[in-house]
């Protein structure tokens, strides 16, 4: 009898293939860096603001890119932001680690303004206040049910 594989066992290796490249695609997806460039015109926007940069950073889940986050830091100063937002889960409810969080904003207060936004997974935890408190005393502007005013040459948004 001839060496070949079964239909069943065709479709079983193809499958297994299939989830494993999925899981390989999910895994680097959740750890890689990425970086988009977004232009936005608006007449609201006041003139003073053309060229204003603002970099967006969600999610993190307490992931480091490099020690210390140097990799991100980095990636930070390269994008000479005006302004730095944070929007949500930078901490991981299954998995919190607080100190990771404020080491970051510690750094990212040294590259611009930092406002931060709480996800959900924030609302999830006990350390959250704790993590509030810390990015506070790091000066990170923590936006809960309030608005700020970003001033730029007599004009503001």
């Amino acid at each position: 009898m001839c060496d070949r594989m079964k239909k069943g066992e065709r479709l079983f290796l193809i499958a297994l293939l299939v989830v494993v490249c999925l899981g390989i695609w999910v895994l680097w997806g959740n750890a890689a860096l990425e970086v988009n460039e977004f232009e936005v015109e608006s007449e609201r926007i006041p003139g003073s603001f053309d060229g204003f940069r603002i970099a967006q950073i969600s999610d993190l889940h307490n992931a480091q890119f490099g020690d210390g986050n140097i990799k991100l830091l980095g990636l930070l100063v390269q994008s000479e932001p005006d302004i730095i937002v944070i929007t949500g889960d930078m901490i991981d409810s299954r998995h919190t680690d607080v100190g990771i969080a404020l080491d970051f904003a510690r750094q990212a207060v040294k590259i611009a303004p930092v406002y931060y936004v709480p996800g959900n997974h924030e609302s999830r935890v006990v350390e959250y206040e704790t993590l509030k408190k810390g990015l506070i005393e790091a000066g990170v502007e923590v936006m809960e049910n309030r608005k700020v005013r970003i001033d730029c040459e007599g004009e503001y948004i």
